[in-house]
């Protein structure tokens, strides 16, 4: 009974929101100073931050339908001849669309760049990283973020969202090819358009799959068919003789803009059906679901869409994204804000009649996100807690385990601000400049609420710093409480070294007609220092505000900072596995954008922003990591990038910079990661990527090989690992098809980019009949997926045979081969059980070897002598005897030793 209050309560508060989100902005009220308060309660605190993540959310879908709105509206008068409404109209028409409501910068038209292969960077210890878009002829400004790849053999094909597309108009998407295995990539230009849309332009998120039976490519994105309009397109395309082209544009869906906007879409394909799947969030004015559409006619209609997030999540969830498993599984994965507690969820659902229907939901993880900040030097002020899906289809131990990877932090939303009294700012009247740089900022100690004001007016923007001293692992909260809906600002962190102007946190209200009133960040320090804080304003009027500061604590929440990469994995879609951390950082360092993808070694892959290489954690490096355990542990990270990535100081007219969500794909043999990049060497934000080698192989096997009935040999196979990151121990099996005892160690291990020597005993048995047994090793991946398998044959000499058959009574045959190269096969025979002795003499009479000293059976039999001595050193060439000793008597035979 209480669940379902809390559940009803928790609808009409969501309903409450809505009706608040969706309302034109109401006239601004006069803002008076604000005093220093008292904390609202913790539950108050907790309902007042999960608006807030839920209000981050919707704002821009919001914005976009009273847009729509308005110019339904506004057709409609022009239609009637307004002129007033002609005039706005036209000015619309004029705007070039963003992919974020942030202002950016207008940037510099340029002609449309050429498609031209792009050169690699060189790098020394790490993967070759290469750039995927060409900047020839782009703006100086003009960022490519938020990339896709998808992988087949030796053809890779990336897709991203481009800031040309803001300066010379047209799209804002681009992608690029290569057909060397990412060595060296195309820049594509532009995408092709459904014929039946002249006016149709690709805006965001682009996402590219790939059909491993019939080697179609597929590309997915959002665009504007024309102006009452958003969509959801497909453009299909293919390899032929090295150079990939388009072939075929299909609408997914269209909507309203006045009604809907449609966000977030991914693609996914079934090789086994051919199948195409859609997902996306689509933003109502009534909320927002995770819908889902399928194509079985290779993407030319798409099925209405089926809701697959529940009524008690409407206006909750975001960032869905399909995946298939081996079997024709369709997985999605999406985000929710949790409405009960703390805790966000990652929501799952399977179909396993190719999307027809879906199964009960389930959640892969409960978790906490830090939405009200991106990773240091994101430029967009809000964080991501979208999942990245992947699903093992290799034939390894885990073929149909399904990945689900997101990032979180520690449980910030149950620390109280407890006031430790007020520090206000240093301005006076006529002077508002005089704590506006890192130089002149005011200090402060962490529980003091900080209290200012803000004078901005259209020609000034008037900024406030504070500073603050933090210790390594202290973890430092900031919350901004007492705006109104008429007031924007952004509120940011930044690190002492080298200047105060490296990002940490950025968060705050950059739109003023947004119904959000308040912003807050989360911060571990990874280094003792001093460390500012910064308020700004933007809507260009005068502002009061209030800012509470408090210490962050740790109790058993998985998250230790701001963001760690977690995975948890489910062999049935409905239980899930106990989460594990990926990353092995310190505490304090932000890990940002985890991917997942499975490698044609059976084993997942992860890899994420990571910012551990910089002295206070601003900069940042690509990580990878991989499992070889089906996801229960992780290997030490590696880093890919060979420069590193700073964010703040990169020209770039796209926000989000480093875009929502980073992409990593696998084809048989290699992992490819790609990535937003910030290195100093760019004209601004670019696309990179690498190949990482998941091979490995048998490299040299045994020579065939004659050998004596009762002979012990040894066989030697070389195996290679080409992984240039990471050492595995790899599984090796022995076989022989006439069940000789063959032996070795069961596992080896290999390297990063090496090799290792495996070595087996063979034993001959003395029953051996004449001929050929083949003998064999097989490798096998740390994930389960056989290599390959390397024989050789052993031949049982039948003259050693022919001479134990003539045998009988007591008798010593002559040494085989005679003279011998390095070994020999000793015969004789017993006329009953007994103790026998056989040695090895040389002519001065010193015993060189004892073959054979205790009790055998009668009869024929025979032993090897492999040419050593006692202390196992090899015997000098030259004359020997064998003598055999039995009951009182002896019989002796010369043996003749080369080398």
């Amino acid at each position: 009974m209480l669940r379902s209050l809390a559940l009803a309560a928790g609808r009409a508060a969501a309903a409450a929101l809505l009706a608040l989100v969706v309302a034109l902005p109401a006239p601004a009220r006069a803002q008076a100073p604000v005093v220093p308060g008292a904390a609202p309660p913790l539950e108050v605190q907790r309902r007042e931050f999960k608006n807030l993540h839920r209000l981050m959310i919707l704002k821009k879908a919001r914005a976009k339908i009273v847009a729509g709105r308005e110019r339904a509206k506004l057709e409609k008068l022009a239609a009637r001849g307004n002129k007033a409404a002609k005039r706005k109209l036209a000015g619309i028409r004029a705007q070039r669309p963003t992919l974020d409501e942030a202002e950016l910068p207008a940037g510099v038209g340029t002609p449309a760049r050429p498609a031209l292969p792009t050169g690699a960077q060189a790098t020394t210890s790490i993967p070759l990283n290469v750039r995927t878009n060409n900047p020839a002829g782009d703006a100086a400004n003009a960022g490519q973020c938020e990339e896709s790849i998808a992988a087949l053999g030796d053809n890779v094909l990336v897709a991203w969202n481009d800031g040309q597309g803001f300066t010379s108009g047209g799209d804002t998407q681009g992608y690029g090819w290569s057909s060397d295995g990412g060595v060296t990539f195309t820049d594509g230009g532009d995408i092709p358009h459904p014929p039946a849309y002249p006016a149709w332009e690709w805006t965001s998120d682009p996402v590219v799959a790939v059909n491993e039976k019939t080697g179609e490519f597929w590309y997915c994105g959002l665009a504007n068919p024309n102006a009452s309009n958003n969509a959801i397109g497909v453009a299909r395309g293919r390899f032929t003789g090295g150079v990939f082209a388009f072939d075929s544009v299909f609408v997914v869906r269209s909507a309203s803009n006045a009604s809907f906007f449609l966000d977030k879409q991914w693609i996914a394909v079934d090789s086994l059906t051919g199948n195409v799947y859609v997902t996306n969030t689509t933003f109502t004015v009534t909320g927002d679901q995770i819908d889902f559409y399928r194509s079985t006619d290779g993407g030319r209609t798409f099925s209405a869409a089926l809701t697959l997030s529940s009524a008690f999540d409407e206006g909750w969830v975001q960032g869905s994204r399909p995946a298939v498993g081996p079997n024709g599984e369709v997985d999605v994965v999406w985000s929710a804000i949790g409405q009960i507690n703390d805790n966000d969820y990652m929501r799952f659902r399977r179909s396993t009649d190719g999307g027809v229907s879906f199964g009960t939901q389930s959640d892969a993880a409960a978790f906490i996100s830090n939405y009200t900040t991106g990773a240091p030097a994101f430029n967009r002020e809000r964080g991501l807690s979208f999942p990245s899906i992947a699903v093992d289809r290799t034939s390894g131990a885990h073929r149909g385990r399904v990945y689900v990877t997101w990032n979180e932090s520690w449980d910030w939303l149950d620390d109280s601000f407890t006031a430790l009294g007020a520090r206000s700012e240093s301005d006076v009247a006529g002077n508002n400049t005089s704590n506006n740089t890192t130089a002149t900022a005011n200090a402060f100690t962490v529980g003091n609420i900080l209290r200012g004001n803000l004078q901005t007016t259209s020609s000034v923007t008037d900024q406030d710093y504070f500073s603050v001293s933090l210790n390594a692992g202290e973890r430092f909260l900031a919350w901004a409480d007492s705006f109104t809906t008429s007031r924007a600002f952004t509120l940011r962190l930044f690190a002492p070294n080298p200047d105060g102007s490296q990002r940490l946190c950025y968060t705050g209200k950059t739109d003023s007609t947004a119904a959000q009133t308040s912003s807050v960040f989360a911060y571990t320090a990874p280094t003792s220092g001093t460390y500012f804080v910064r308020i700004a304003g933007i809507s260009r009027r005068q502002m009061f505000y209030r800012i509470r500061t408090a210490f962050g604590a740790t109790a058993s929440e998985r998250g230790r900072d701001q963001r760690d990469a977690f995975t948890a994995w489910s062999d049935d879609g409905s239980t899930w596995s106990t989460p594990t951390r990926m990353n092995d950082d310190a505490v304090g360092f932000d890990n940002w954008l985890p991917e997942v993808g499975v490698g044609g070694d059976g084993m997942p892959y992860g890899m994420w922003f990571d910012h551990r290489d910089d002295t206070y954690g601003s900069r940042a490096h690509i990580y990878l990591t991989r499992s070889a355990d089906g996801g229960a542990t992780w290997a030490a990270n590696q880093r890919v990038t060979s420069v590193q990535l700073n964010f703040t100081t990169a020209p770039v007219n796209i926000a989000p910079n480093e875009g929502d969500y980073s992409h990593i794909t696998a084809s048989a043999t290699r992992i490819h990661p790609t990535w937003a990049d910030a290195r100093a060497s760019n004209p601004s934000v670019d696309v990179f990527t690498t190949a990482v080698l998941t091979t490995s192989s048998i490299s040299s096997c045994p020579n065939d090989t004659t050998v004596d009935a009762d002979a012990a040999t040894t066989a030697g196979w070389t195996l290679a690992n080409d992984s240039p990151l990471f050492a595995g121990t790899y599984g090796v099996s022995l076989s022989s098809t006439r069940a000789w005892p063959v032996s070795g160690t069961p596992t080896i291990a290999i390297p990063a980019e090496g090799s290792a020597f495996y070595t087996a005993n063979v034993t001959v048995p003395d029953t051996a009949a004449a001929g050929v047994n083949t003998i064999c090793l097989t490798l096998t991946t740390p994930g389960g997926v056989v290599v390959g398998e390397c024989c050789y044959n052993v031949t049982v000499n039948a003259g050693n045979t022919g001479v134990l058959e003539h045998l009988s009574g007591l008798a010593l045959a002559p040494a085989w081969p005679n003279p011998a190269r390095g070994s020999a096969r000793i015969a004789f025979s017993l006329p009953n059980p007994g103790r026998v002795k056989l040695s090895v003499y040389d002519l001065a009479g010193a015993r060189v070897r004892t073959l054979v000293d205790g009790d055998r059976s009668s009869g024929a039999q025979s032993v090897f002598w492999d040419g050593r001595d006692t202390g196992g050193s090899p015997v000098r060439a030259g004359s020997y005897f064998v003598r055999l000793e039995f009951a009182g008597r002896s019989l002796t035979r010369r043996l003749v030793m080369t080398r």
